[in-house]
């Protein structure tokens, strides 16, 4: 009997050390492992996570440990777990670790090899870890088998699997292990790095891709609203988790839930409850919940203007809305330089400020226009898309000149003080002697820099002069308003007639005057 069972031992023993020979010769050549099927490595030959936890790493098939003995002689030894699952440790004989813990592991040789080795000291340490075969299979662009290790994660296999159909389920990977089903969520683990929800794998899984089967919705104040992965059992707190939390404006304390009836699905109920942990904790979501988180109306509500230009110190600006006035903003912004120009300056309020349309939409909209609009319509769109959308009307002229007058309104958030520099010149254009650039006179008259610009040429229809503003472009009879630095005075050419034309027009008041005539 004692022959029987040291002839076992030496059996075991033997088959041990020809198991670590072909484990080394298929470990030693890792660097030159070729890929396959398009694949750049092998799963699980990167770099460890960390220290391995004893409590939680299993022992399998191929593991090496390293068993130290020292007292009088110190001296180790490197055992592998063959594959019925047993280590060889003389004079002891084959212990069963496959399935324990590291630490389970350590204790149990410890207290084999005490009674030989007392009172020595014993250490067992993990020195390798195992590889082995997974498959992957499912809705995967490259299903097939892949080789992982101990310390591999489902993760890693799948991504060495190639790219996941659109429809492929992130959330409800199952990892079958024989009878047992263990699920993995990548979704969580690559949004909140939960490494419980990426499980390590074991030889022989096979992980299975399948469909997403349906969504949960969550909008609102939320750090990541959007649409998720139905996940069966799952709470509102894992996923309000899941979408990154409350935002610091969120009402928690009526969350607002619709639901679908799962004997109808055209009816839908609608309810609220609390958002307090334990109500969160205890609520399971069902497939195609909407959960909508409301904000608090005007949370830290802030209001800013830009002014842009000519002013000591340009920027945006915090302001009271409907408080702080013009000239106090302007005053913080360092005043007007040298070069400003009050007369051109514009307050455009951020509330009524439209997108200005590109050119082309423009002209392609003017000429639609034309078909039905008259010439009032037609001038009326002519002068909306030319001026600035929202200018206010106001005189920073007059502000500061002291005059009377609502010229220091209220600023808004979104509100823009344009203070361009000034020209100082005023342009003469079209039938003068000396068309050009005049030096601004304030309060002169178009005639004024007419007759600076040489005077009416002999083309010039005077009666058309017109006064064409610079910043808006709106044309004024020349006679009615003073003229602005920037601004155009533009003479146009008289018409020509020839003898027919004017033949024409006589015969036709003459034929009016007679029709009246006979009237009366």
């Amino acid at each position: 009997m004692r022959r029987s069972r040291i002839s076992t031992s030496v059996l075991l023993f033997i088959s041990s050390l020809v198991f670590a020979a072909a484990l080394g010769a298929q470990v030693a050549p890792s660097g030159s492992q070729q890929a396959s099927g398009g694949l750049s490595g092998m799963a699980g030959r990167g770099a460890l996570e960390g220290t391995i936890d004893p409590d939680s790493y299993v022992l399998g098939v191929g593991d090496a440990l390293s068993i130290g003995f020292w007292g009088e002689v110190n001296r180790y030894e490197t055992v592998y777990v063959n594959p019925d699952g047993y280590i060889l440790i003389v004079p002891v004989g084959p212990i069963k670790v496959d399935g324990l813990s590291l630490a389970a592991a350590r204790e149990l040789i410890r207290d084999m090899l005490s009674p030989y080795y007392t009172p020595s000291i014993l250490s067992v340490s993990l020195i390798s870890v195992r590889t082995f075969q997974v498959h992957v299979v499912g809705m995967v662009e490259l299903p097939g088998a892949y080789e992982a290790n101990a310390v591999t994660r489902v993760s890693q296999v799948v991504a060495e699997a190639g790219s996941l159909h659109v429809y492929a389920s992130r959330r409800n990977i199952e990892v079958r292990r024989g009878d047992e089903v263990i699920r993995a969520d990548l979704a969580r683990y690559a949004l909140l790095g939960d490494n419980e929800a990426n499980p390590y794998l074991s030889g022989g899984d096979v992980i299975y891709l399948p469909a997403a089967e349906g969504l949960v919705h969550i909008h609102g104040s939320l750090n990541r609203a959007a649409a998720y992965e139905f996940v069966e059992g799952e709470t509102l707190e894992e996923l309000i988790e899941l979408a990154g939390g409350f935002t610091p404006d969120a009402i928690r304390d009526s969350l607002e839930i619709q639901r679908f009836s799962t004997e109808n699905p055209a009816e839908w109920s609608r309810f609220f409850m609390g958002g307090d942990p334990a109500t969160l904790a205890s609520f399971e979501l069902h497939m195609d919940d909407h959960v909508f988180v409301r904000s608090i109306p005007d949370w830290h509500r802030d209001a800013h203007v830009h002014i842009l230009g000519e002013v000591t110190y340009p920027g945006w600006y915090v302001v009271n809305e409907g408080v702080d006035l013009l000239s106090e903003v302007i005053e913080r912004a360092g005043g007007f330089t040298e070069e400003a120009s009050l007369a051109e300056a514009v307050l455009i309020r951020g509330r009524y400020a439209g997108r200005p349309l590109p050119l082309e939409a423009e002209l392609e909209a003017l000429v639609e226009a034309q078909e039905t609009m008259d010439y009032k319509e037609k001038d009326l769109f002519k002068t909306l898309t030319r001026e600035p959308k929202g200018a206010a009307s106001m005189s920073l002229a007059s502000l500061y000149a002291g005059e009377e007058g609502p010229f220091d309104p209220p600023l808004y958030n979104g509100d823009v003080i344009d203070i361009p520099r000034a020209t100082n010149a005023v342009r003469v254009a079209g039938q003068v002697h000396k068309p050009g650039l005049i030096e601004y006179v304030e309060g002169q008259y178009a005639g004024y820099y007419i007759r600076e610009a040489g005077g009416y040429a002999s083309r010039a229809d005077k009666r058309g002069t017109r006064l064409i503003r610079g910043r808006w472009g709106q044309k004024l009879k020349s006679g009615d308003t003073t003229v602005s630095p920037g601004d155009i005075v533009w003479v146009p050419e008289k018409k020509e007639r020839d003898g027919w034309e004017t033949l024409r027009d006589v015969v036709w008041v003459l034929a009016q005057i007679a029709t009246v005539f006979l009237v009366i």
